[in-house]
């Protein structure tokens, strides 16, 4: 049978995941949150899944304002044909502005560490394949799911995480990891652009924006 999941494309792995169960860095895990044994699954506000894990000392009154970090790729992609480096950037630029237009409407938004000030750190990270190991030049943030059945288009696959730790301990105050999947494309040679993941980088920014709010005010 051939492989669900196969490379195709500038010799990249085009690949997509569902995530296991957290615990310890793992295969499944971009390694960038580091510790992923107390995240757990849950859904969020919009009904979607998300792996998180929430410290109890993270609680209204806790904090007053956030240091915005700016949202970076784990670890650094490689650009594809399909994939272009003017595209990653355009992505991690939406969430960047996204965020600060989201969160700043919400709470206070401050550039230096204080207390009572909480840091969040975004990342947009590699989704990896469950049954082979990848060399580094495989791991790329954005990924192609390519599906045994014919004529089915192309996917634009995500996962981002998100580390809330104290801005002056650098205790983890919350993290999170959420996956999704982007509109299919048109044909598969068609290159990916912001617009084909732009909807669900806004449910994320959202989402993500008033979960932190709620747990501040």
């Amino acid at each position: 049978m051939k492989k669900l999941i196969r490379l195709v494309s500038s010799g990249a792995l085009l690949a997509a995941v569902a995530l296991l169960p957290a615990g310890p860095a793992r295969a499944q895990d971009s390694g960038f949150l580091g510790d992923y044994a107390d995240l757990s699954e849950v859904t969020d506000a919009a009904g979607a899944k998300v792996k998180r894990y929430v410290n109890p000392k993270f609680k209204p009154g806790a904090y007053q304002a956030v240091v915005l970090d700016p949202t970076q790729y784990y670890p650094a992609p490689k650009p594809t044909d399909q994939v272009s480096a003017s595209t990653l950037t355009d992505i991690s630029r939406y969430v960047d502005k996204g965020l600060r237009e989201q969160i700043g409407a919400k709470v206070k938004l401050v550039s230096e560490p204080g207390p009572g000030v909480l840091r969040m750190k975004p990342a947009i990270t590699a989704v990896m394949s469950k049954s082979e190991s990848l060399k580094a030049y495989q791991y790329i943030p954005i990924a192609f799911l390519v599906t045994e059945v014919k004529g089915r288009d192309k996917e634009a696959t995500m996962q981002i995480e998100v580390d809330l730790v104290d801005s002056l301990s650098g205790e983890r105050m919350g993290a999170a990891v959420r996956k999704g999947v982007g509109e299919k494309l048109p044909n598969k040679e068609a290159s990916l652009t912001l617009m084909d993941v732009m909807p669900l980088l806004n449910k994320w920014i959202e989402t993500g924006a008033s979960f932190l709010a709620e747990n501040m005010k």
